[in-house]
């Protein structure tokens, strides 16, 4: 009758301590699945981040076209505005009219 109540106090010593170094393992799997998932989060966060700079990058290109395309526009205005066109030149002297830029060499 001693063997067997030493025999199961052994496997209750056996059983009390498989069950703390398994609540220490679930503990160290728990703390290494957060830790895991905060890494994750972060990388997350960095794609997310990354991702919101190409757009910045992709609307200031668009911005920087369509300010170079105003650019370009009031440059072609202001240019048409201060010379006549060649039709109009061509027009001014098929119809005996004096141009400033072809007076020099319509004789």
């Amino acid at each position: 009758m001693v063997s067997a109540i030493s025999g199961s106090s052994s496997a209750a010593r056996y059983s009390s301590s498989s069950s703390s170094s398994n609540a220490a393992q679930e503990a160290a799997l728990e703390k290494q699945i957060q830790e895991l998932e905060d890494q994750a989060k972060a990388i997350t966060d960095e794609v997310k981040a990354a991702q919101v700079r190409q757009d910045i990058a992709v609307a200031q290109a668009k911005l920087d076209a369509l300010r170079a395309a105003d650019a370009d526009k009031a440059a072609k205005a202001a240019q048409s505005q201060s010379t006549p066109s060649a039709a109009a030149v061509r027009q001014a002297e098929f119809d005996g009219e004096k141009t400033t830029q072809s007076n020099e060499f319509w004789m």
